[in-house]
């Protein structure tokens, strides 16, 4: 057990394990390589000896804090909570610390939290999704802090990011529609400013014409009501069509942007009298565990967010340590259930 009343030492550790101080520094911070054995035996006694590296005393030595900021457009969704956790876990592992900061959609918000990272010198910022950014981001990079950018990409900078094939995926959802016998598919989301989000609108309607649809703009509902609450926003947004729209006017099945506004749509329909499947087809992005536990169950694309984490973890890493990183595409797969 670890001492009480005062902090544990390196010392005491390198002691319990039968190493070296230098080969607990190595294992805490991954900086050469040490068999399995013995980073086991010294990872034991960090564990029993509750040791904590001391931040500073570390930054001073290194001239890096070991800490990473990360960038994610909502703490409440659960589909970025689980990347956030995914990511943390494993930083944690490795000896560094995160710090988790949501900027709610607001670019405004964005770049002032993007500004108190410099200022806790952070080695590196993960960015998961953001926009209009660029200068913001682009005065991180001339301070030396590595960026990674996540579920997005910048056109004309050289910064290393992971992405969802977003646009293949779309093939596969409009090929289901099409043998289940819809007639036309519409597209309903947020507002495209995310890179993702115009890569889903995109392929959206790229493959429309490939399998014999015809693309109608009036078959297209962006608004920025369903940034923020997108379940809630989803249920209303919808309502408000059925009001405004007959139902032969309506598309009979929706690409929606997320699983929470899909689920809205969902009660919207069902409320107003009307089958889902049947009058109406609904298809989510995300796969969140929820979606498979609403009425109807929820068909969807999934995306794995524990490979997300896990990858953006490693290229974070990668970044920091070596310098040089790929960028990652992720593949989705399309889960089908009852809503359409």
């Amino acid at each position: 057990m670890a001492k009480t009343g005062r902090r544990t030492t390196i010392k005491e550790v390198a002691v319990r394990a039968g190493v070296t101080i230098g080969t607990v520094s190595h294992v805490i911070n991954g900086t050469a390589p040490i068999s399995p054995e013995t980073t086991e035996r010294v990872r034991e006694a960090v564990r029993e000896l509750d040791y904590k590296p001391n931040p500073m005393a570390r930054y001073m030595r290194s001239k890096k804090s070991r800490m990473i900021g990360l960038m994610i457009p909502n703490l409440n969704n659960s589909f970025y909570s689980q990347v956030a956790s995914t990511f943390m876990e494993m930083a944690d592992a490795d000896g560094y610390t995160v710090l988790i900061l949501g900027y709610e959609y607001s670019t405004e918000r964005e770049k002032k939290e993007l500004e108190s990272l410099v200022q806790n010198n952070v080695d590196a910022v993960v960015v998961v999704n953001g926009h209009d950014d660029e200068e913001a981001i682009d005065r991180l990079t001339r301070q030396g802090i590595s960026v990674i950018l996540a579920d997005r990409r910048m056109e004309g900078r050289k910064i290393p990011y992971i992405q969802y094939d977003n646009r293949k995926i779309l093939d596969q959802v409009v090929s289901m529609l099409k043998e289940k016998g819809y007639r036309s598919i519409g597209f309903i989301s947020e507002k495209l400013d995310l890179t993702n989000l115009q890569d889903r609108f995109e392929g959206y309607k790229k493959v429309l014409g490939a399998h014999g649809y015809e693309f109608r703009q009036e078959h297209v509902f962006i608004s920025e009501k369903l940034c923020l609450d997108n379940m809630r926003a989803g249920y209303q947004f919808t309502k408000d069509l059925l009001q405004g729209y007959k139902k032969e006017e309506l598309p009979e099945a929706f690409l929606a942007s997320s699983d929470l506004l899909a689920i809205g749509m969902l009660r919207a329909f069902l409320e107003a009298g009307y089958q889902v499947p049947g009058d109406f087809g609904v298809v989510g992005y995300d796969n969140l565990p929820i979606a498979g536990f609403v009425h109807p169950r929820l068909t969807t694309v999934n995306q794995d967010r524990e490979l997300l984490g896990k990858e953006l973890w490693r290229m974070t890493r990668a970044r920091i340590e070596d310098g040089i990183v790929e960028n990652v595409t992720l593949q989705q797969e399309l889960i089908i259930r009852e809503s359409c």
